[in-house]
């Protein structure tokens, strides 16, 4: 081999052991980067990692609410000794089961075999349907709003059984001549089971005129299945809710009488809070909801046996800043500041008014907890980030990054109620409910006791 022949293999071989010690040298040095402290062996480094396999459909989320379908079964059972073995219930699933997920719940609603379960969209039908099909239950599916055209052709068509609510003469006319053209295409007849919907207080899609009732039922391709009315001040207080109520079921007694209808027919006016509180209204069947979700309980629920099924509702410390100088602004539009007389410590949560934390929380005085000490929010929370002062922690427990922030539930010895959060973000129960589930990721966890 010539001299300069091996002088290039030679030089070759010294640039390749030099490109391989600064790669290694760039791995370790690299490895040491996340770490304030001297590089350790791997083994020794204090965290681990918590994550989904390769190629999984699950992400990771820093904010979610936590579901328990064990609760949502016990207040199955509660409302069951309530209303007593002989009246029907309607477990009601609207809105995705009140936000909490219909695919979490739908197992329970199904063996817990109720006559019927409520529901408004052919998303939650068909979710429903099939567990009633997988379990092989007689459960009855009613939408409790009035069905488009389109979603009718596509119930009728799947065989989902969904009986349909009329209340007006075109509701009842649109729903009877597409059952018609249906079964004259298809060449077999497709008959709708339907519910009267009675006018007695509320205002929204029912019959005013019981000349106009009698008229629809002569429609062909309907078949009478029940009668109902929807209470407009049930969850008022007294003597408002009872009285108001009361005329209302007054009046669709009346209204009912002069139908003379069958003794078959079901009868159905109660909604959650008129299950508890006036048994009177209760006739064949109730409807109930929000009590099932352990929502809404003042006054509802005098024994305590109602458990919420969102358990809590929590995120994530994402970044502390220490030593922050007085008056320093906080947020969006510096509408507040660090204390003037000291030095503040904050950490940025996570979470913010698009998962459901209120934009001016810091306005209403709104707390999180974080190492079981509750601290309190400042400034204007933004739409994905809220800042918490935290400059009053635990020396000895200082907060750290990655901490568990609740802004709904419990950690330690404090607690941050559903109750109090919805009355401090100035909004009822149900409604932070279904904004926390269309907004949140939904993690399922174990039962609770109170």
């Amino acid at each position: 081999m010539g001299y300069h022949l091996r002088k290039r293999i030679n030089k070759r071989g010294i640039v390749i052991a030099l490109l391989i010690s600064a790669l290694l040298s760039i791995a370790f040095f690299a490895s040491c980067i996340p770490f304030s402290q001297p590089c350790r062996p791997l083994q020794e480094q204090r965290f681990e990692i918590h994550a989904p396999p390769a190629n999984s459909h699950k992400t990771i989320s820093a904010t979610t609410i936590e579901i328990s379908p064990e609760n949502f079964r016990h207040n199955l059972e509660v409302i069951r000794n309530i209303i007593g073995p002989d009246l029907k219930l309607c477990v009601v699933m609207k809105s995705d089961a009140y936000g909490h997920g219909i695919e979490n719940l739908v197992t329970q609603a199904v063996s817990s075999e109720p006559a019927y379960i409520a529901a408004i969209s052919n998303a939650e039908f068909r979710m429903i349907h099939d567990e009633i099909k997988k379990q092989n239950k007689d459960i009855a599916l009613l939408r409790i709003a009035p069905v488009l055209r389109d979603e009718l052709v596509e119930s009728i068509m799947n065989h989902w059984n969904v009986e349909e609510i009329i209340g007006s003469p075109e509701e009842a006319k649109m729903i009877s001549e597409t059952a018609e053209t249906l079964s004259r295409r298809m060449g077999k007849e497709f008959t709708v089971n339907v519910h009267v919907n009675i006018e007695t207080g509320i205002g929204r899609m029912a019959f005013r005129d019981v000349n106009q009732i009698k008229k629809a039922l002569q429609l062909p391709y309907l078949r009478l299945k029940g009668v109902m009315t929807h209470f407009a001040n049930a969850y008022q207080k007294e003597p408002v809710a009872s009285e108001k109520t009361r005329q209302q079921t007054e009046k669709f007694d009346q209204i009912v009488a002069e139908l003379a209808l069958d003794k078959t027919v079901i009868r159905h006016i109660a909604n959650s809070p008129a299950t508890v509180k006036f048994p009177w209204t209760r006739k064949d069947m109730v409807r109930v909801g929000t009590l099932l979700y352990g929502e809404d309980l003042e006054g509802l629920d005098p024994n305590h046996k109602l458990r919420p099924v969102i358990s809590s509702y929590k995120s994530r410390v994402a970044i502390i800043e220490k030593n922050i100088p007085p008056m320093s602004p906080i947020g969006y539009d510096s509408m507040q500041r660090t204390p003037g007389n000291r030095l503040s410590t904050t950490a940025t949560v996570r979470v913010g008014y698009s998962e459901g934390f209120p934009e001016m929380a810091f306005k209403r005085n709104m707390h999180v907890l974080i190492r079981g000490k509750k601290f309190p929010v400042i400034g204007k929370t933004s739409m994905n980030m809220v800042v918490v002062d935290i400059t009053d922690q635990d020396k000895n427990n200082p907060v750290q990054l990655n901490d568990e922030v609740v802004i709904i539930g419990k950690q330690g010895s404090q607690e941050i109620t559903i109750e109090e959060f919805a009355a401090q973000s100035q909004n009822d129960i149900t409604q932070v409910t279904i904004l926390l589930g269309n907004a949140v990721d939904r993690k399922i966890v174990p039962g609770n006791g109170k």
